[in-house]
């Protein structure tokens, strides 16, 4: 597992520019390029967003750690927490999926940068992250005597579909003089690259992190069914099973047709049972309700309002429509009518 230690801070702290790392940023928004008109046009990548949410979960990062970088000692859940640090934040929002944790009783930090494109300033924007968060640790011991720096694991997750070929070390990027060999800076950061993993190392591993993986292998429609359906005939854990439905309804929405969302959650449905669909029906309700919430608070922020009975029929209709997209069957319908209605009551 390459590390960035106390002695590579010291080497490299003299020679990078700390307001640098602005410039390197890369953006957030990804762009295409549209033919027939000529326009740059915003990209939609839903398989980014899919990687981005479950880099939130810090049991997926555990996982990640201990099933792909496999440390001689593998980290626990209860022993890690995201690092929150407001300065780090700011530093880091305009950042599409990048994500820094850290141990809670010593100081390693694990810092996760999502990439779907080739970027051959990798090595040096590994080493002005490294050097960022150490220097802000450092402002936060206000004044205690330091003895022993932090420890930085960079990792970097790439999901593209060409051959990752920038160096993996900042090394090999500086010059080669025999003369001066000892003051390169030798950082290296660890690569988890979607290429070299089969589909069976990636089922096997049995993580949301490497279904999701998975999922981004999908050259197109037939080949994303495809995978969802090994993922789903593979595991049995409801709450797994739970979190691909929903990717199915809300993040696939766009690109899966109605049968084919609708033969995947009837594969689920039989693997957790009938109960599924109203458990179902109650995570699309919030879903529904919490995009709501979000509107409410632009149309705040613009001086509007939005009527309540108006949002809530306008909720109802969203859910009744998603559903009756999912399941024609008469009994369903009238249970999920139930539970739509039960559920959207103000308390």
């Amino acid at each position: 597992m390459k590390v960035f230690s106390y002695g590579d801070y010291i080497k490299s702290i003299h020679i990078v520019k700390r307001n640098i790392v602005n410039g390197l940023a890369e953006e957030s928004e990804k762009y295409s390029f549209d033919t027939t008109k000529g326009d740059k046009i915003i990209e939609n990548k839903p398989h980014d967003k899919l990687i981005k949410d479950i880099l939130k979960d810090k049991n997926e990062i555990v996982n990640l750690v201990n099933k792909f970088l496999k440390p001689n000692e593998q980290i626990l859940e209860k022993n890690i927490e995201k690092y929150t640090n407001s300065y780090i934040t700011r530093r880091y929002k305009s950042k599409e999926a990048d994500i820094v944790y850290k141990m809670k009783d010593i100081d390693i930090y694990f810092l996760i940068e999502h990439q779907s494109t080739v970027d051959y300033n990798m090595p040096y924007r590994i080493l002005n992250y490294c050097i960022d968060i150490i220097q802000e640790w450092k402002r936060e011991q206000k004044g205690k005597k330091i003895y022993r720096y932090p420890i930085v694991v960079p990792i970097v997750v790439y999901t593209g579909k060409t051959k990752w070929s920038v160096s993996k070390n900042y090394k090999d990027q500086q010059l080669k003089i025999t003369t001066y060999e000892k003051y390169r800076i030798d950082l290296a950061y660890n690569l988890i690259d979607i290429n070299l993993y089969s589909t069976n190392d990636l089922l096997q591993k049995g993580t949301m992190f490497s279904y999701a993986l998975l999922m981004e292998k999908s050259k197109d429609k037939e080949d994303l069914i495809k995978y969802l359906k090994l993922i789903i005939n593979k595991e049995n854990d409801k709450e797994k099973l739970d979190k691909i439905s929903n990717i199915i309804i809300y993040l696939f929405n766009g690109i899966l047709e109605k049968a084919g969302q609708k033969k995947l959650l009837e594969i689920i449905n039989k693997k957790v049972g009938e109960s599924n669909m109203e458990s179902l029906v109650e995570r699309i309700v919030e879903e529904e309700k919490r995009q709501r919430k979000e509107l409410e608070k632009k149309a705040e922020k613009r001086g509007e309002k939005i009527g309540k009975e108006k949002a809530k029929k306008e909720i109802i209709n969203k859910i009744k429509l998603k559903i009756s997209n999912l399941n024609e069957d008469d009994n369903i319908i009238e249970k999920i009518n139930n539970i739509i209605n039960s559920t959207l009551i103000e308390k």
